[in-house]
């Protein structure tokens, strides 16, 4: 049963996320200048999450004016860790984590999204870089909805997994404060075209 409550924290995020949207369009004019300056952070994205060699960098494939957050992937790739991309799974499932590397064939996926093929190896995220509409001073996201990877993260974590999740947007997509539901997962730290952006640890 949904209470009031839920009704309009459900509201505020549909009227915010056609907002951002349309920030985030706007921004995506230096979208492949972004995309190369994230690039150029992999060094402090190693050290501030202690990554090494064989962990395990799932991004995904943009669509519409979302970030492409491959340069930055290949980047890593190229320190020695491996790249994957997720499988979208039916409502309410958690994504599925794929093998990827640059070149490799995809297949269409739910949402216009392209995929790894389904005998692509499953794998584990050390870092996940996460799609967005916006994100606030705190670390909270503004997804589309859908909860995959609030879900994903929640269900990684629960199995005792050590994965860190790394939001990529415009920095025009920064917010004071998000509206949030229990639910919701704070990032680790949200990568733009300015740098590495680690939010205050709860204390």
């Amino acid at each position: 049963m949904t209470s009031d409550n839920d009704f309009d924290l459900n509201t505020e995020k549909a009227e915010l996320r056609v907002v951002q949207a349309a920030i985030r369009k706007a921004a995506s004019v230096d979208a492949a200048l972004t995309a190369a300056n994230m690039a150029n952070a992999a060094d402090d994205i190693c050290t501030s999450f202690g990554l090494k060699r064989g962990d395990v960098i799932a991004g995904y494939w943009p669509i519409k004016t979302e970030i492409d957050p491959r340069p930055v992937m290949l980047a890593l790739a190229k320190r020695g860790m491996t790249t994957a991309l997720p499988r979208t799974p039916a409502p309410a499932a958690a994504l599925t984590f794929h093998q990827w590397r640059d070149g490799d064939d995809l297949v269409g996926g739910l949402y216009g999204t392209s995929e790894p093929k389904p005998d692509a190896p499953i794998c584990t995220p050390t870092l996940l870089l996460v799609p967005m509409l916006a994100f606030d001073d705190d670390g909270f996201r503004l997804g589309y909805g859908g909860g995959f990877y609030d879900r994903s993260l929640a269900v990684l974590k629960q199995s005792g997994n050590r994965v860190f999740a790394l939001g990529i947007a415009y920095d025009s997509q920064r917010v004071d404060e998000l509206p949030l539901a229990p639910h919701d997962v704070k990032l680790d730290g949200v990568l733009t075209g300015s740098g590495l952006f680690l939010p205050q640890k709860d204390t």
